[in-house]
């Protein structure tokens, strides 16, 4: 656009500076034929047919370069829209303000939903810092960004390859995207980099296995006894190249005489009958070992050719000295499975035995006169077979399981570890039944102690001395309010509910029990039940101690006599509140009855009406007297029974 206006500026300069130089230059010349007015109107008139005819000719070239940009913009926003790329436009604040329709296709939003995104609401979140600091260091020129992971709609994640560009859209600095879908070719990448990888091992481990195998071939022509030799067979062999015998010779000579027909029969029969030769024999190389060879050969026979033998040479010395080892391990392993005192067996695939000991022949009781290679449900059928999930579960799982389990076959209980191995599973099992049964009388042992706990409510506790531990058991919380999470489980704990005035009683009579030696101890103290109320409790416990006469668990029983203890403080106020009746009883009713009753002796001997008159007065007053001692010792009486 610059350019254009350029031009167009260029040729405006250019033609008015050829009409002014050459327009004034003519008038000039042409003055003398006009008067002075002819030649200012003549002026004048050129200078008006200048305006208009550049007018005219500058919106011309206007017009032209106008329709040329509108055909580059639509152009270009073709290439835009268009481009089967996804590319879209964000500002600086990274909201995206424009995309093309292979972006929305791509990524599965539409338009609409696009353009209220930023490029960071497409990215992963622990990505969204590194996106901005990208957007941030952006060159003038093409940035290759590399490769990012975006959000589609569907939330499926996708590898892409960004290019970006500053550019100024809607008159505002802005960054065209352009993003290619790499997931595919990554995953390809991938894919070949693991193959290659694969490829490269298995080269490195043919060529580790070819150096480690000891391998060599060589050709054999029977017509003319010509034996063909690789470089490998004499560097096994140590027969030199120089050697002007014939290889054939040279090799039958260094077999062992006692395998040399064993490998002169197999070469006729392959060259009679065709037969594929593989014969293992000894051979002494030149250092003096002796070495085992094994010969591997096929008949090449082809119409027109000479017959030939192909063949290879494998030195096998070590696999013969593994092999023995493998046997003496073998026979050392059936000495050690036939030492131990647990069962053992092991299974293959097909759930076929294929290796027992002394100990499992001695479980089943030589009740099988074959164990070896007969199917596991012939010694324990399926349908009684209550292990056989176990030993099925690490043979197809290829996990280690152990479990303990009654056998009806054989009416045990067995403890079972089954293995998984190479060949299937190997279990061992071992006969259990009379520690279960003490575990059987051990828990009822138990149980019997709960339902007693239970039954007595009584509080039973152990505790552990050295430790500072104690365990109680559920009815702790029946004799004191307080839950499971607020105990403690150490001896500070329970002391701190002793009664202030009953700590130190407590605490000495223990002490005193521990420094006699002696193993009983109780004591009646008082605790805090919740609530600032306390109760009496008898505690009673059983010191145990250890080699050094040390105390190490007190083990011991809580009774609540707080009921008890009440009873008897009331029974002892009563007692003595009808000790102070019978006293009250036998002290203040004797004075009035003896008054009493000497007034009626008065007045039996009186001889004058006024004296008994007024011994009856006396009497009167008396008997008033016995009635308020009466009432008060009823009173006292009704007292007592409201007390008790």
């Amino acid at each position: 656009m610059r350019h254009g206006a350029l031009r167009i500026a260029l040729i405006y300069i250019i033609i008015s500076l050829l009409w002014i130089t050459f327009g004034d230059r003519l008038l000039f010349q042409l003055q003398d034929n006009f008067t002075r007015e002819q030649v200012l109107l003549i002026s004048s008139a050129k200078g008006y047919f200048f305006v208009l005819a550049s007018g005219l000719f500058l919106y011309y070239l206007i017009k032209r370069n106008d329709k040329q940009l509108l055909q580059r913009e639509s152009q270009y926003r073709n290439m835009y829209e268009a481009n089967p790329v996804p590319m879209w436009i964000y500002d600086e604040a990274l909201n995206i303000v424009s995309v093309n329709d292979a972006a929305v296709s791509t990524y599965g939003y539409t338009r609409a939903e696009f353009l209220t995104k930023s490029i960071l609401d497409i990215s992963p979140p622990e990505d969204a810092e590194k996106a901005i600091e990208s957007a941030r260091n952006l060159s003038p020129n093409l940035n290759l960004s590399g490769t990012w992971r975006h959000i589609k709609k569907d939330g499926s994640v996708i590898q892409v390859s960004i290019t970006s560009h500053k550019i100024t859209f809607n008159n505002s600095p802005n960054v065209l995207v352009m993003v290619r879908d790499m997931t595919e070719q990554l995953l390809f990448e991938q894919r070949l980099e693991k193959i290659n990888q694969e490829i490269l091992n298995k080269k490195r481990n043919l060529r580790e296995t070819q150096l480690i195998s000891k391998v060599g071939g060589w050709e054999y022509f029977p017509d003319t006894r010509k034996l063909l030799w690789s470089d490998e067979l004499y560097a096994l062999t140590g027969i030199s190249k120089d050697d002007e015998r014939e290889p054939f010779d040279i090799y039958l000579e260094h077999i062992f005489p006692e395998d040399r027909p064993m490998m002169i029969a197999g070469l006729n029969d392959l060259m009679t009958n065709g037969k594929t030769l593989d014969v293992t024999h000894r051979t002494k190389v030149l250092n003096g070992e002796t070495r085992y060879m094994r010969q591997l050969a096929r008949l090449e026979s082809v119409p027109g050719m000479t017959l030939k033998v192909i063949g290879s040479m494998q030195d096998i010395t070590e696999l013969k000295e593994l092999e023995v080892e493998k046997n003496r391990h073998l026979s050392n392993l059936e000495n050690t499975l036939n030492s131990i005192s647990d069962a053992f067996f092991a299974l293959d695939y097909n759930m076929c035995i294929t290796r027992i000991n002394q100990a499992f022949e001695d479980i089943v009781n030589g009740r099988f006169t074959k164990i070896v290679g007969e199917s596991i449900f012939t010694l324990f059928p399926k349908e009684r077979n209550r292990m056989y999930p176990y030993y099925q579960k690490a043979l197809e799982e290829r996990v280690i399981v152990r479990m303990e389990e009654y056998s009806m076959v054989l009416n045990k209980w067995i403890r079972l570890a089954a293995y998984p191995t190479d060949d299937g599973v190997a279990v061992y099992f071992s006969d259990i039944t009379e520690n279960k049964l003490k575990d059987i009388k051990l828990k009822e042992a138990v149980e019997r102690y709960e339902l007693l706990a239970q039954a007595t409510k009584d509080v039973i506790y152990d505790l552990n001395i050295p430790a500072d531990t104690i365990v109680y058991n559920a009815s702790l919380t029946q004799l004191i309010d307080v839950s499971y999470e607020q105990i403690t489980y150490n001896l500070e704990w329970w002391r701190s509910l002793i009664h202030p005035d009953d700590v130190a009683e407590v605490v000495t009579s223990q002490q005193k029990i521990k420094n006699e030696g002696k193993t009983n101890w109780a004591c009646e103290y008082r605790i805090n039940c919740g609530n600032g109320i306390y109760k009496y409790i008898m505690d009673q416990g059983y010191f145990i101690y250890n080699e050094q006469k040390e105390p190490v668990r007190l083990i011991g029983v809580i009774k609540d006599i707080n009921d008890l203890k009440q009873s008897i403080q009331e029974n002892k106020r009563q007692n003595e509140f009808l000790k102070e009746v019978a006293w009250l009883s036998s002290h203040e009713i004797r004075r009035p009855v003896a008054t009493m009753l000497g007034l009626m002796y008065l007045v039996d001997i009186a001889d004058s009406n006024d004296e008994k008159e007024e011994a009856f007065e006396l009497l009167k007053v008396t008997i008033n007297e016995m009635d308020g001692i009466v009432h008060l010792i009823h009173n006292k009486i009704n007292d007592a029974v409201d007390l008790s």
